[in-house]
């Protein structure tokens, strides 16, 4: 039998795993922190669905299918869709309303570092009014998110997809739609192709040189809110003022880890003011840790000319990456070995190590104390917790530091104490 999982699929291994909590207790936190309401949206859609946010071109993207009644339906390729399907089929829902969702994925992309076909996503979202403060307030939470994960020094970059527009249409000259977006999307491309190799590319669909080399130009302004401001006023654009408001909320709250960038344009169908997403300065290979923006128009398709929506989505296996290469301090571990007989005494001790909340593990066969203790070491125990019939008489336990190899025999409740206290 062939035990290899189809392509672009993984199992989450016990070390993985731990990386893959560090990020969904981060968030959890941080919904706390911020009022977000948890829930998770269906795994399943009908394939209509699905194709409001992206056009039947999203069949070729995710995985879609016929179900036994004949039915098209298909695996969620993200939260967004789900959770704005669910925030417009409920009406009675009182503005604004701030939902958070994490769960497994599916998307026939083409795999490679750092995405698979089948991963695992956390997503803000909030339902409401037009307003700055809304996107301020995604925005910050996923600021403080980077930072309870130690990845502060990542860089949220935000652009305006208004801004793009009144550049393209008054600067550039182009006003026909289907250019318009083309151009977009050459934008959407600077970080990852030279000017040259664009303007080529571009110059060869029927665009004027001038024309992109301009375009380029306007891509690369990037930095500090009020210079970027600065230089886009500069080029005569008006189109600027939740930008500004932005800057100005961003910085009353303290989040300073932005950059103004004006090649951040994100979903050329989908998107429809401030745009924005996060790089590990680190390590580029990554892309994207999360991105989002303000996007009215979904909930309109939905039946909700009323909502607009503003939200952040990000990949746990990419964060889970990013901060794997940290050198972090491991949590607290408790190895509980036996010397001699006394294992139902050291049963009795490992339940009042974890009742104390403190995680242990044991040996679950009859080993010699020496083996016991390099489990302790192999697996980077704290402290070992050593018992044997001497300690069980005396109701005691001898309290091994695995790091300075110094032991000390004490009653089981002082050595409780000692290891809450370390």
């Amino acid at each position: 039998m062939d035990l290899a999982l189809p392509r672009g699929v993984d199992d989450v291994g016990p070390d993985r795993y731990a990386l893959h909590s560090r990020v969904r207790s981060a968030f959890e936190e941080v919904t706390r922190l911020y009022n977000f309401q948890l829930m998770e949206p269906a795994s399943l859609e009908h394939l209509g669905v699905l194709r409001a946010k992206s056009g039947e071109a999203v069949d070729k993207e995710i995985y879609a299918f016929k179900d036994k009644g004949g039915r098209d339906i298909g695996l969620r390729f993200d939260m967004t869709v789900g959770m704005t399907r669910y925030v417009c089929s409920r009406k009675g829902l009182r503005l604004p309303v701030k939902l958070a969702a994490s769960g497994g994925i599916w998307r026939y992309d083409e795999p490679q570092y750092g995405r698979y076909r089948w991963s695992h996503q956390w997503d803000l979202e909030v339902f409401g009014p037009p307003s700055v403060e809304i996107d301020a307030e995604v925005l910050d939470a996923c600021s403080t998110m980077l930072s309870r994960l130690g990845l502060s020094e990542a860089t949220i970059k935000i652009g305006d997809r208004r801004v793009v527009e009144s550049f393209i249409r008054g600067k550039v000259g182009i006003t026909d739609e289907t250019q318009l977006v083309d151009l977009m999307r050459a934008l959407d491309k600077v970080e990852k192709k030279a000017a040259d190799e664009l303007t080529g590319e571009y110059v060869g669909k029927g665009f004027d040189p001038e024309q992109v080399r301009e375009l380029l130009g306007f891509g690369s302004i990037r930095g500090r809110p009020d210079d970027v401001l600065s230089k886009v006023s500069e080029l005569g654009q008006d189109a600027t003022k939740d930008l500004r408001v932005l800057a100005d909320i961003l910085d009353s709250r303290g989040v300073r880890n932005v950059e103004y960038n004006m090649s951040i344009v994100r979903g050329i169908d989908y998107y429809t003011g401030i745009v924005f997403e996060a790089a590990d300065n680190r390590n580029p290979r990554l892309g994207s840790l999360f991105g989002g923006g303000r996007y009215d128009a979904l909930p309109r398709m939905f039946g909700r000319p009323d909502l607009s929506a503003t939200g952040a989505a990000g990949g746990i296996e990419r964060m889970a990456l990013s901060i794997a290469a940290q050198t972090r301090t491991a949590g607290l571990l408790v190895y509980v070995a036996v010397a001699g007989g006394g294992s139902a005494y050291a049963a009795k001790v490992r339940k009042a190590l974890m009742d104390a909340g403190i995680p242990c593990e044991a040996s679950l066969q009859d080993r010699q104390l020496s083996k016991q203790l390099e489990d302790a070491s192999r697996i980077g125990a704290t402290w070992a917790v050593i018992t044997g019939d001497r300690e069980a008489k005396a109701g005691s336990v001898t309290l091994r530091d695995m790091k300075g190899r110094t032991e000390e025999t004490m009653p089981l409740e002082d050595a409780v104490k000692r290891i809450s206290r370390a």
